[in-house]
């Protein structure tokens, strides 16, 4: 009996195993079967967050005090002005803010402005012929010849078509605006620089000397030499006695001093008279005794 019960056992164990690895075995087909689809792989990025700085504003006074005058403010509108010697035909922002409408035949450009005062040189009319120089942030530094100041387009056309400058094949000319290059022209012109510094001429001329009549000077000097014989004065001696006395009428002191005066000769009409008057004598009395 118990043999038997041995034996059931044994069989439901073997029952519930063959059961489990039946499941197992239709779930992986199952999983097989169901799960098509590729493997695809997500990635999340680290993003880098950027930490924004914001500046701190800064409380700014138009005058610094002092400062004003020890370190000047930046003036960014003055022009410069290009080291070398220009020739005349030079041309700066003062021509082109005039003529910024007119018209001009832009001939060639060159980096090196030898090579257009070359070119002049070599012409035997340089009166209609201008250059400047182009400059900016995003400009290489250059120097453009130009000929002649037109109205209009058609102006300027015709007129190149009747130059005959002999340039090479490689170089084509042609009709442009002043305002197209106003912008790069930052500088100060031949023209400007010629008024700014201007010369003047000082003519001498020779002065004659006045001429002398002797006549007229004989006649001045005599006149005073009798000036002078008529105003001379005769000289009047004056003696003066200082008697100093006591109280009884006795002498203690005597003092004497002697005084000349000029008087005009005339004033004194004597015609017996002696040419020698002889000192007038004055006594002074103490008048306290």
């Amino acid at each position: 009996m118990a043999a038997i019960r041995t034996n059931w056992q044994n069989i439901r164990q073997y029952i519930w195993l063959v059961g489990g690895l039946l499941c197992l075995v239709i779930a992986v087909i199952f999983w097989a079967v169901t799960d098509t689809k590729e493997l695809v792989t997500v990635e999340n990025p680290i993003e880098e967050t950027q930490v924004q700085i914001q500046p701190e504003k800064v409380a700014a006074t138009a005058h610094l005090g002092a400062l004003m005058d020890e370190v000047r403010p930046l003036e960014m509108t003055t022009r410069v002005v290009t080291a070398g010697n220009h020739d005349a035909e030079f041309r700066g922002t003062k021509f082109f803010q005039e003529n910024k409408k007119a018209w001009t035949i832009e001939l060639f450009k060159a980096s090196n402005e030898d090579v257009i005062q070359s070119f002049l040189q070599k012409q035997a009319d340089r009166k209609n012929f201008i250059y400047f120089r182009l400059s900016g942030e995003n400009q290489t530094e250059q120097y453009v010849l130009a000929y002649g100041l037109f109205k209009t387009d058609d102006q300027a056309k015709a007129q190149l078509q009747q130059l005959n400058l002999k340039l090479p094949a490689s170089i084509h000319p042609q009709s442009i605006q002043f305002e197209k290059y106003s912008a790069l022209v930052n500088d100060l012109g031949a023209d400007e620089m010629a008024s700014a510094n201007k010369l003047y001429e000082v003519k001498l001329k020779s002065a004659p000397l006045p001429v002398v009549d002797e006549t007229v000077l004989a006649q001045a000097k005599s006149a005073l030499s009798s000036l002078t014989n008529s105003s001379g004065a005769n000289n009047e001696t004056t003696k003066t006695t200082i008697t100093r006395r006591d109280a009884s009428g006795k002498v203690v002191d005597v003092q004497k001093s002697n005084s000349t005066t000029q008087t005009s000769s005339g004033t004194k009409e004597s015609s017996g008279a002696a040419t020698e008057k002889k000192p007038i004598e004055h006594e002074v009395s103490d008048p306290f005794n």
